[in-house]
């Protein structure tokens, strides 16, 4: 069997799609994978011995005119270019990832007539997923009604999360909830400076702190910044640009400050940690409140919106969650009651049996 990937443009969509590759690989397929040229998708692809192949691809929203035309030029070039590996390939299958990289592609599939998977990360199906799903033989979605609609091939299965994470599942947080407090802040790439303002802020207005312990990961760019500003907090501390053994990172910390990615969120699931999430403002169809929004219904994280005015209310549950370990544990309950394991095996189980039925 020769299954096709496509997956890139940021981890987020990059290792969902690793971690189902992985179960195909397993299985003896051969793995071929498109993505962007010196990205981190070819790194990882080849990295595991898949074969790579590069196109273009840009997207089409808040662009001008000028930028509009080239856009469409890429779409067009990564169309034309699909066809041709797709020729030489012959792969029994495409599995696409969601993002504009995956337009050429899952189009090239139709023209075709090759079987087209699509996964959807977020609670919000974003637009190049939009067009996919009709034409699509299955769907899969990492939150429940991502597409807004009731059809008979799309699944909620979960989003795959990283082998080297999930093997940390965290099943004793009782255990770890009474001795000194372990805070794991994520100022990830997007936005960091504004989140690592706001929780600076807030912990200046946090008055017990010194039985607690800070891994804080953020950009370069505001890591001496932070260190100044803990070691005039004095206070346990360790500011990461990135941080190895994330699994065993989740698994010792009591509680997550974090923006609201698809696979963060479902990372917190998959470790049962709770957390206290503030959603990226301005994310491509406000994906991130929604998916933040999904973890608080289900009682595993307080949600706090990125304005300066919520500095106080930040402090005010930090300190809450800090000193209540009651509540902690009640929100690691409720994620451990929300998580789908095996998802990567579930979708390759789908998709083996739905390629038989053409034989």
């Amino acid at each position: 069997m020769k299954a096709l990937f496509v997956a890139g443009g940021t981890g987020g969509h990059v290792y969902p799609a690793l971690e189902i590759a992985r179960q195909f690989k397993n299985s003896g397929a051969q793995i071929h994978w498109i993505g962007k040229e010196n990205s981190l998708e070819q790194e990882l692809s080849l990295k595991e011995g898949f074969f790579f192949q590069p196109i273009m691809s840009s997207g089409f929203r808040k662009k001008t005119y000028k930028e509009k035309i080239i856009s469409i030029s890429h779409l067009l070039f990564s169309f034309i270019k699909s066809i041709y590996i797709f020729r030489q390939i012959k792969p029994n299958f495409i599995f696409c990832f969601g993002g504009y990289l995956s337009l050429g592609p899952g189009l090239a599939s139709r023209v075709l007539r090759i079987p087209l998977f699509i996964h959807e990360q977020n609670s919000v199906a974003g637009s190049a997923n939009k067009l996919l799903v009709h034409l699509a033989r299955k769907v899969f979605e990492g939150f429940p009604q991502s597409f807004d609609k009731n059809n008979d091939k799309i699944h909620f299965v979960g989003n795959p999360v990283r082998a080297e994470i999930t093997s940390f599942i965290n099943s004793n947080k009782e255990e770890t909830c009474n001795y000194e407090f372990k805070l794991l802040i994520l100022g990830g790439s997007q936005g960091s400076s504004q989140l690592n303002w706001l929780v600076m802020e807030a912990l200046k207005k946090v008055k017990e702190k010194e039985n607690w312990n800070i891994i804080h990961q953020t950009g370069v760019s505001d890591k001496s910044k932070l260190e100044e500003f803990y070691k005039e907090l004095k206070i346990n501390y360790k500011v990461e640009s990135f941080v190895e053994n994330m699994g065993e990172v989740y698994k010792n910390s009591d509680l997550v400050i974090s923006r609201a990615g698809a696979m963060t969120i479902s990372e917190l699931i998959a470790t049962y940690t709770p957390s206290i999430l503030l959603p990226l403002p301005w994310a491509t169809d406000s994906h991130q409140t929604l998916n933040a929004k999904y973890l608080e219904d289900l009682g595993a994280a307080k949600v706090i919106t990125s304005e300066e005015e919520n500095i106080s209310e930040l402090a005010f549950v930090l300190t809450k969650l800090a000193f209540d370990n009651e509540d902690r544990l009640s929100m690691a309950n409720s994620a451990k009651l929300a998580y789908l394991p095996d998802a990567a095996k579930v979708i390759f189980k789908e998709i083996h049996e739905s390629l038989q039925e053409d034989t």
